[in-house]
Parts: structure tokens; C-alpha cells; sequence
């Protein structure tokens, strides 16, 4: 983990920390996993604000493109007699299909895939899974953010270690 912190460092060092760690939150792959322990060890950012900023970094673009996906899909469908139409439809129709058996573990079960700090989950994956499940944006938004924020505590305790927080 020290080199990835010591690479991003390298990357952002012309950026005020702020800003990185609010690029590096909103940067699909490292989000907040890796914008947090930035923050907090390589910018020696207090925990509480490391923490504001990455939340923000995090949410507010998957929120945005959550909010659009679904009026992007009604857009396709309204105009989906060109090529690109026809296949978005297919395309999504297959994946729905293969997610169809997830739907049983509902919100909860991708609430729990978000906060699971694993390769490939993610508030960026976990939102594309919520639109080809075809959940509706205001009832996946809820479980999504507090997964995020979940995912976050228990992120900076490992960074910072839990007896240096309380």
C-alpha cells in the first residue's frame, strides 16, 4: 500500500492536497480506498477532513451518472432504430439477464458488495450493477451512500488505526 500512496503522491504533487484527494475519490479503481489513506498519511491531513473530502469526491460524480443513466437508457430506447439503439438494447437485456439471479440479495446484498473493501467492488461498480438490476435511482441512492460511507470508516481505521481516531 506504501507505494501506491508514495506513486500518488508523486502524481498530485502539483495539486494542493485537497484537490488530489478529491481527484484521486473520484477516480474509478482507487475512489476512496485509496484517496483516504492519501489523505490521511501521505498529506498527514487531519482524519476528519480527509474523510469530508473523499466522501464528497466520491459520491457527488456515481450520484450524477446514476441520476442520468436512467434518462440515458429512455433516450436509446426513444431513438433505438439506429445501430448503437438496437444494440444498447440487446447489450443491456443480456446483462440484466445475467444479473437476475443477484436480485435475491436485493439493496442489502449490494450495499454489502460496495462497503467490502475487494478489487472491483466499489461505488462505481456497485451503481452500474443497481442500474442492470434496474433499481430505481432514489431507492438505490440511500443503500449505495451509506455503503460508501460505511466502506469509509472502516477504511480510515485501517489507515489511521482506531486508537489514534477516538
Amino acid at each position: 500500500m506504501h507505494f501506491i500512496i508514495e506513486g500518488l503522491m508523486n502524481f498530485f504533487k502539483q495539486f494542493p492536497p485537497e484537490l488530489a484527494t478529491f481527484l484521486v475519490a473520484m477516480t474509478p479503481v482507487l475512489e476512496q480506498r485509496a484517496a483516504l489513506p492519501l489523505a490521511i498519511i501521505g498529506f498527514n491531513m487531519p482524519a476528519w477532513k480527509a474523510l469530508v473530502i473523499t466522501l464528497v469526491g466520491n459520491l457527488i460524480p456515481v450520484t450524477i451518472l446514476l441520476y442520468y443513466a436512467d434518462k440515458f437508457h429512455a433516450w436509446v430506447q426513444r431513438n433505438s432504430g439506429t445501430f448503437f439503439g438496437r444494440r444498447w438494447i440487446k447489450s443491456l437485456k443480456k446483462t440484466q439477464d445475467g444479473f437476475a439471479k443477484y436480485e435475491k440479495y436485493g439493496l442489502i446484498g449490494l450495499a454489502l458488495f460496495i462497503a467490502l473493501p475487494i478489487p472491483g467492488s466499489g461505488i462505481f461498480t456497485g451503481s452500474m450493477i443497481a442500474f442492470f438490476m434496474g433499481v430505481p435511482f432514489k431507492d438505490s441512492v440511500p443503500y449505495i451512500w451509506l455503503a460508501v460511507i460505511g466502506s469509509a470508516f472502516v477504511t480510515m481505521f485501517i489507515s489511521v488505526g482506531v486508537d489514534k481516531l477516538i
